[in-house]
Order: structure tokens, then sequence, then C-alpha cells
């Protein structure tokens, strides 16, 4: 029988450093926030192949006193609270005592060079494999700066399973511009080698990090909203039925100047666009909380990520008809400013939605055109005997039913049109003739991560067709794509790109890569499901289909089609 043991210091503290630092981004979200903790003005983050280098956080805080540095990197040792009662009333960011001691003990070492404010000199720790090795008296400026050196060099596993370092530095980005936005008040730098990614300067509010962040077009369109109650008040601002993206990475909930996750926060907010965009869509927005620490419970989850709120109800109402209110000023005409109104918001959501089902597209600048392409109904070459199929009828607006020479067909049509343009788009790829050059070059605005992202797959994209180059600051000029029709040519589509791309957490180096750009493009252009298709588009469909080099399979390997042959329909009506 195996007995019952208590586990080695060291095995406890990896297993609360899996709970805690998941990523590079994780320690540098922990190192900022007890940056911010100690006052700092100026935060600097120098970060080295994705954060699996190195990482280092300079700040000009208040520093911590050389008798309390080595019980900064022990378990449960923390200035922020001294009983459980202040876990009730909890106002900075860190309070645990534990991302220090976690950090510590899953790096390769760690150096920390610190000096209060009015001390004559600074000191210097290194630590490894959780232990101090080294300490001694350096010059130094005020406050403190640490460096992470070999990230999860004893966890295997976890280091495995990192994404590549440009996948991981978005993530660090992300992390770092949250904090930004949220700590205004705080300049904020990012370097990766010589490479700026990230600088905010000190502002009284949060306009100049929204701008490096969502661009002057979006920022421009943002109405702002207030509301208060007893005990809390909301601030922020909502984007415009314009300003919409496919994913929900766009809504930014803060709460006590700490980035949070809130299934109904979100979802109150979404209530305010109920019926001005697509259901399939999510607004941009940026919502700042501020609530007596007793009516939140920040002590949910490791991560602090997920929270409990005392009259959640009242707060989440209050947020939606505070920007629903918002949206509604924004849609009226007025002589200040040039506003769209309910009626062409409504308008120019419904096509950015038929945009998704690859029927047409409305882009930031206006209506876009590509110029034309030799042998646009190109189509692969056909097989020796495709197979003779009648329509009867589609089936849940999922699947295209059809009667065979050994019986019944059934063709899923989205993976059947991903399966056409795949191939189309190979084609045209080998043939170098998949550029297509748009009439009118679009203007584009990308955040900090996206231009990461860009940066990574620039040549891949090119390569494909894509011609995308920067303008000044923010703003990308989009001046070809590839031959796709016309999904391509709005600025919805290629933040949407450049989100799968970082979802993939590929490089964009290897061969493959390029496909994997291609299937992106054949997915997210095709028939989708759901929609209703007449007998023409049926029959066209599935003739498409059959000319296909492999029509069995969509490019990521589900089945296109299934066939119940004549036998198998006997025997289920027990006709045999």
């Amino acid at each position: 029988m195996v007995r019952i043991k208590l586990l080695d210091p060291d095995t406890i503290n990896k297993i609360a450093a899996g709970e805690v630092i998941e990523r590079p981004a994780s320690v540098v979200k922990e190192l900022v926030e007890n940056s911010i903790d100690a006052g700092a003005g100026r935060i600097l983050v120098e970060v080295a192949e994705g954060g699996k280098g190195f990482i280092r956080v300079t700040d000009d805080g208040c520093g911590i006193d050389p008798q309390d540095l080595p019980l900064a990197f022990q378990k449960h040792a923390t200035s922020k609270i001294s009983r459980a009662e202040d876990l009730a009333g909890i106002s900075t960011l860190g309070f645990r005592g534990e991302a220090l001691a976690s950090i510590a003990s899953v790096s390769g070492s760690v150096e920390v060079k610190t000096k209060t404010r009015g001390a004559i000199s600074g000191t210097y720790i290194r630590l490894e494999q959780g232990r101090i090795v080294e300490s001694k008296d350096i010059g130094s400026p005020a406050g403190t700066t640490i460096t992470v050196w070999d990230l999860f060099y004893n966890v295997p596993a976890r280091k495995k399973h990192l994404k590549a370092a440009e996948a991981e530095l978005v993530y660090i980005v992300d992390a770092l511009t949250e904090m930004a936005v949220v700590h205004h008040d705080i300049s904020f730098e990012l370097f990766s080698g010589k490479r700026t990614l990230f600088k905010s300067a000190r502002s009284p509010n949060w306009d100049d990090v929204l701008l490096r962040l969502f661009g002057i077009k979006t920022l421009k369109a943002m109405s702002r909203i207030k509301a208060q109650g007893q005990g809390w008040s909301i601030s922020g601002v909502v984007g415009d039925p314009l300003s919409v993206r496919s994913s929900p990475d766009r809504i930014m909930l803060f709460v006590n100047g700490r980035a949070v996750s809130s299934r109904i926060l979100s979802g109150a907010l979404r209530e305010a666009y109920r019926n001005i965009i697509p259901l399939s869509k999510s607004p941009v927005a940026v919502i700042s909380l501020q609530v007596d620490p007793t009516m939140v419970d920040v002590n949910v989850h490791p991560t602090k990520r997920e929270i409990r709120l005392l009259r959640e109800g009242e707060i989440a109402a209050a947020l939606t008809a505070a920007a629903a209110a918002a949206l509604e000023r924004h849609a009226r005409p007025s002589r200040k400013e040039a506003s769209i109104d309910s009626g062409q918001a409504e308008e120019r959501a419904r096509e950015a939605e038929e945009t998704r089902s690859g029927q047409m597209v409305v882009a930031e600048s206006g209506s876009q055109s590509t110029l034309p392409l030799a042998s646009a109904d190109e189509r692969p070459v056909p097989l020796p005997r495709p197979p003779r199929l009648r329509i009867l009828g589609q089936i849940k607006k999922l699947y295209i039913a059809a009667e065979g020479e050994d019986g019944l067909v059934l063709i899923d049509q989205h993976a059947a049109a991903e399966r056409i343009r795949f191939e189309m788009l190979q084609d045209r790829y080998r043939s170098r003739r998949i550029r297509q050059d748009l009439v009118a070059p679009l203007s584009i605005e990308l955040s900090a991560s996206e231009r990461v992202v860009l940066a990574s797959w620039q040549d891949t994209l090119q390569d494909i067709g894509f011609d995308i180059s920067p303008f000044g600051g923010n703003t990308y000029t989009v001046r070809a794509v590839p031959a796709t029709g016309r999904y391509l040519e709005s600025a919805e589509s290629v933040h949407d790109l450049l989100r799968d791309l970082f979802l993939s957490g590929k490089a964009g180096s290897a061969s493959s890569d390029r496909d994997d750009i291609l299937k992106l493009l054949a997915c997210r252009g095709s028939i989708k499901s759901g929609r209703e298709l007449s007998p023409a588009e049926m029959k066209r469909l599935v003739d498409d289909l059959f000319l296909c080099r492999n029509p069995m399979t969509c490019p990521h390997g589900r089945p296109v089609m299934v066939s119940i042959e004549e036998g198998r329909l006997e025997r289920l009506f027990s006709r045999r």
C-alpha cells in the first residue's frame, strides 16, 4: 500500500508555480504588477526569445529593503496583507506572496538589483533553483530590476508546450498593453532585442494608450460611458457598430485596476449591441469598474483573472444601459461630427455578416474592389469519371442530399466549399497568379500584438499574394491580397487572419505554414453552415467539388461526404 507523505518544499513550489506561471507572459504580468504596487512611474520590460531566453523588468518604484529581500522569494511572504481579514479589502494587485517564489522555483536563475529611495547603496542578489547563491551591495538608481533566466528549465513538459517565440511575444504584448490601459499614469516600454514593441507615456487619461492600441479611426468612433451606484462606478469607451471584431479579444474589462474575465459583464456589454451587430460579432470596448474592495473577491483563481462581485446584477444592468445610451447618441446625426445613422449601421453590420458567408465585403475606407485576374474561373483538373448525382435538396442548411448510382450521398456544404477554394488557391499559387492588386489601397490600423504577428509571418504572407506595408504609426497599407474573391478586401478580414495566425502558435517560416494560411483563407471565405442554398448553387457546388483532386476530405482532413448504399437503406427499412 502506498503511504501518504508530505511533499518537499521544492515540489510544493513547482506545483504552485504551475498554477501561477503558465508562460513567459505570466512572469511579465506578476513582475509588472509588483512594480505598480511599488509606486513606479516608469516600467521597462525587456525580453529575449519571447521570454524563453530572459525577462527583465525595471522600475523606479520604492525598491525593496535589504532586510526584506531574502523574504521576498519565500512562499507566502508579502507586504500587502498581514491577516485573513485583510483579504476583504484588498487594494493592491498582488497579495498572496506566491509570485516571486514560484518564478524562482522554475527559472535557471533570478537576479535582483534594488535600492530604496534615500538609501546610500543598492543591493544585488542572485538565486539559482530558488536559493540565494550571491548577495552584495552595489551602486544603482532607486527602484528595482529583476531578471529571470531560462524559464521552465526544470519543467520540460511546460517548456515543450510553449508556442513559438513570436507567439509568446504576442501574449507578452497583450499582457503589458492591458496594464498600460488602466494604469495610464505610468509609462511603459517593451523591448525585444532592439525592437520597441510597445511604448506609452504617462497621461492623466487613457486616450494615448487607446490610440496606440486601436488606432485613430477606431478611437474616434468610440463613445464614452459612465454610470455609478452605491459603492461602485463605471467608466469606459465603447466602439461603434462598424468597429466589431469576430473574436472577443477587444473587450477589455478592469475591476479596481485589475484585468479580469467576467461572463456577466461581457454579456451585459453585448446586450447593448444585441439588435445592432450580428450575433457572431463582438464589440470593441474598454470598461473600468471601480468598486468598494469589500464588494469584490479577487481570491477566486490562482491567476486572479476571475472575480466575484456583490450586486453583480445591478452593475451589469447599469453597464448595459450606459452602453446602449452611448450607442444611441452616436447613431444620431450631428452638426459637429459625421455619424452614421442606425439604419446604415445595421446595413453595414449585415454586409459584414455576409462577408463571413463569402458573399461581399465593405472595407473601413469604403467599398474596395480588385483588379481583374486572368483565368478567374480556373478549376483543378477533373477526375476521370465523376459520379452522377441528382440533387435532392438541403438538410438543416448544413448538408446537400443527392441521389447517386448506388444510393444516397450527403455532402457537408462548408467542407465542400473549403476543399474547392483550397485547391483553387493552391493552383493559383503554383502558377504565380495568386496576387490580386486592389484598385484602391486599403488603410488598416494594427495593434502592437498584431504588428508582432505580421512581422513574424511577413515573408510567407507576401509569398501568397499579400502586400502589406507600414504607412506610419499604427497604420498599414494593404495593396494586394490573395485572389479569394472579395473576402479579404476589408480591414476586419485582415484582423481576423492575424488573430488566426497567432492562435496557430507558429512562426510562419516553414513551407507548411503557407498551406496553413491557404487553409485559413479557404475556410474564412467559404459557404458557411446555416446558409440556405438555391438548387443552382447546390448543383454548382457539387459539380465543382468533383473537379477537385481530393474531393473526399476538406483541407483539415474532415470528411466532405458520406454515402449510404442502397442495400443499407433497404436494411434500415427491413426490406432485407
